[in-house]
This record gives C-alpha cells, structure tokens and sequence, in this order.
C-alpha cells in the first residue's frame, strides 16, 4: 500500500479550448487525496472514472468557498468557456456520469444492479456515519487532521523551500478556518441522533463530567461521589465504547470483504460502487497527517488486507501523480457556476429575491453541507442544460426548510411594513385626498396671496419715496 505523502497536484491557469472543462467545486484539499469531505471525493472519483480517459472533457477542481450554495457543485463550460450546465447536487452529478457510460454494465446484468444497490444503500445508511464519526467526533482527529484538510485551498503549495514570510503572507488565500466547525456543527447533529458523537473518545467524556462538576458545585444537580476507581471505570468505558464501534464497523467491512471476493468490487472498470467505497474509506485510510485515534484504520489494515489493497489501487488508477488539476480562486471567479438564462442569479436560485421569497427561483438554495445518504445511481439521466423557461419549484425541500423560507418571508414583509406604517403614524410623511374643486380654490389663495404681496410691495416702495421727499425737504 502507497503512503507517500508527496504534493501530486498540479495547477494550471489555463483552459483548452476546443473541448468540454468540468469543473468541480469540494470541500478542502489535501496532499494525497483531492478532498477528505466523503462526499466531495465521491463526486471527484465517478468524474474522473468516467471522464479521465476522455480527451474531450477537461476535469478541474476547485476549493469551494461558503458562497455557493452547496457543495459539491459541478459546472459545465462549453469549448468557448461560457457555462452550460450547472449540477448542485450529488444525485445531479451521479446522474450526468451514467449518461456518459458509468456503470453501463449494470444495464444488461439485473442481479448484479440489484446487489449494487443493496451496498449503495448500506454504505450510506452505515459506513459514512461511522466515517464522518473518526474525521468530527474525535477532538484530536478533527484538529490534528480535519481542520487542516477542510480549511486549506487547492492547490497545495509543492515547493517545500518557499519562505516562511511568504506562507505567512499567503494565509488568507489557502486557509478558510470557519469552514470545519460549521461543518462540524451539522455532522454532530447527524451523529448525535444515531448514537455515535464522542462515542470512543476521552475528551467528549471530559467535558461532559467537568459539565456535571461545574453543575453540582452550583448545586443544579447532586454531588456525584467519585470512588478509588474512577480512572478504571473510565478506562473501561473508553475501550467498551470502541469495541461497539469496532463492531458496527466489521459488520459492514465484512460485506465489503465479500463483495470484494466475489468480484461485485473491483470488476476491472470503476463503478459508482468502487467510487463509494474508496471515497468513504480513504480519508480514513490515506489521510495526511494520519488520524491519531486510528481505531478504523488499525482495523481495515490488520483484519481486512484486501481492503486496505482494493483502496491503494484505485487511488493509483484515478489519481495519479500530477494527474490532478486545480484551478485558483482567481481564475475560478472569472467564469462563476452560473448559466445565461439564470442570468448570474445561482445554480438553481433566483438570486436575492429567491433568499426573501421561498416560491421564487427553484425552490431556495440547497443545503452547503455534503453529507448525503441518496446516492443511489440513476438509470435515466435528466438534463440540466440552460433553457428559457424558468425550473419547477423543488418539492424535495424538508419541511423544516419550507416552514423557515416562510417564516422568513413573513418576517421581512412584516418589517416592511411597520417601517411603512410608522412613517405615515409619525407625520413624517402625510396623505390627504382632495377634490378637483378644493384644487382651483386652492390655487385662487394662492393668487390672491400673491397679488396681496405684490401690492403690499407697492405701498411699501411709495412710502419710502415719500419719505426721502420729507428728508430732502427737511436739508
């Protein structure tokens, strides 16, 4: 098994013209894989097994940034480098693959369609929890080895001898620290509700009883009595706790392990399946810097060789050194994931309006945070080119999202206008409806006012003149 841990990437500023650049928006970069993000890495993997060996598409990746609307998000540039097609989902970008010739076997073989989507579904609902679990939950890997990996910007600098004021220099440009802990946030709400948050780590367990200690000094809850043991008891619950996720995660390395031997993996070409499982098995397996907690690691690599091989060997075929191409922030703006008839508006989006109004512009903005459990390959593979007619609302949304864009309608329109109501209450601005006659008479004393003015002029200038008569006079 490959462990070098070499810059592979490679950067270009330049696009080919004449041919097709799909380019690739995901979480992170890392010096050995192109994302640690599962999902970000499984969008990548199915791209370049469908279209590396493809001379007419050109694969780009680029670091994503918390202004797009979801992440991964693929976007298809013509040969005259204008944008055609935007994917802002992974089902979107799976499906693109089929049209162009992934998993084509399955179509003629109805058993072995069958049991690709029996794994599809288990490695979703099984492996990417307990994956997600070893990059967030535990403290020392999250900040040893997924921070790092989530906040850098591709691609990485390969010149080891560059100045050390340099790197210092180019840190806003290579880092975005806020994106690992709004990403940690939603993933430790996923665990939390199937069981698998702190589960094997000391730190979880720490904070938790410095909580109760701080609660029971300020006599919230009952003073726990701690006895000679403690450290044992925590000992002990510290390795039962790993030996339940050790569990969990055998049950489902050894279908793995089978499916492997019984060529439903590893079938020459690379599947949807094989892009999944390698996707969602080696950020744990080729991370750089390696997870101290390795309890999967150690597990795939002692129990399951095969595995661990399976995984070395589709990184070698996929991504090679220096087969990767990155594409920097500044020339990624130039061309934004935008189509002409969206008219810069967003992916799916209606722009603004579409944030303020929940109906407007297909349906809102889809979530930015990739962990996705419908994956599953699609047979029939929809377009999503650019076209005149404005996209159907998406209906998918989760009823949480629907009821929070309304809320949030009603919330601004309200504002509006009780800014508008208090204007009009204050008198800062007054209405008054008049008729036509009111006008002419209107209009009469203003006449009026004005020649009284004017004659008031008048007498005003004859009793000046009269006066300096007198004063003459009087000389």
């Amino acid at each position: 098994m490959s462990t070098s841990t070499e810059p592979w990437v490679s950067s270009t500023s330049t696009a080919l013209y004449g041919s097709k650049s799909l380019r690739l928006y995901i979480w992170g970069a890392t010096p050995t894989l192109p994302s640690l993000d599962p999902t970000s890495l499984y969008a990548a993997t199915i791209l370049y097994a469908t279209f590396s060996s493809n001379p007419q598409f050109q694969i780009q990746l680029v670091s994503a940034t918390t202004s797009l609307p979801c992440v991964p998000l693929l976007q298809v540039l013509d040969e005259n480098n204008l944008t055609s097609e935007v994917h802002t989902s992974i089902e979107s970008i799976l499906s693109f693959c089929v049209a162009f010739g992934l998993d084509s076997a399955l179509q003629t073989d109805a058993e072995l369609n069958a049991k690709t989507l029996a794994l599809h579904a288990l490695l979703d609902d099984q492996l990417l929890d307990l994956t997600l679990h070893s990059l967030f939950s535990l403290p020392p890997n999250y900040r040893t080895t997924t921070a790092p990996a989530y906040s850098s910007i591709g691609p990485l600098d390969s010149n080891p001898s560059s100045s050390t004021l340099a790197k210092i220099a180019s840190l806003p440009l290579r880092f975005q620290p806020s994106i690992p802990s709004r990403l940690r946030n939603a993933v430790e709400t996923r665990l939390t509700a199937v069981g698998l948050w702190g589960l094997g780590g000391k730190e979880a367990s720490a904070q938790s009883g410095e909580a109760d200690d701080l609660a029971a000094r300020a006599g919230i809850i009952p003073t726990k009595k701690r006895g000679l043991g403690a450290t044992q008891k925590e000992a002990v619950r510290e390795e039962f706790e790993k030996s339940k996720l050790t569990r969990q995660a055998s049950e489902v390395l050894e279908v793995l392990d089978s499916a492997l031997e019984s060529k439903v993996l590893s079938r020459g070409e690379v599947g949807s399946l094989d892009a999944k499982v390698f996707s969602y098995l080696a950020p744990l397996l080729l991370a750089h810097p390696k997870l101290p907690i390795d309890t999967l690691p150690r597990l795939i690599s002692t129990r399951y060789p095969k595995l661990a091989e399976y995984l070395s060997q589709t990184k070698e075929k996929l991504y090679q050194e220096g087969g990767v191409q990155w594409l920097s922030q500044s020339e990624a703006i130039k061309t934004p994931p935008t189509t002409v008839a969206e008219g810069g508006s967003g992916g799916e989006g209606g722009g603004l309006w579409s944030y303020i109004w929940p109906s407007f512009g297909g349906g809102g903005l889809e979530s930015k945070a990739s962990f996705t459990t419908n994956t599953l390959p699609q047979a029939q593979y929809q377009s999503n080119q650019s076209s005149g007619a404005r996209r159907k609302p998406n209906s998918s949304a989760s009823p949480e999202d629907r009821k929070l864009k309304w809320g949030r309608a009603v919330w601004i329109c309200s504002a509006v206008i009780g800014l508008v109501g208090y204007t009009f209450a204050s008198g800062i601005v007054s209405v008054r409806i008049v008729s036509p006659d009111e006008i002419e008479e209107e209009e009469e004393e203003e006449e009026e006012e004005e020649e009284e003015e004017e004659e008031g002029e008048e007498d005003e200038a004859e009793e000046e003149d009269e006066l300096d008569e007198e004063q003459g006079w009087q000389f």
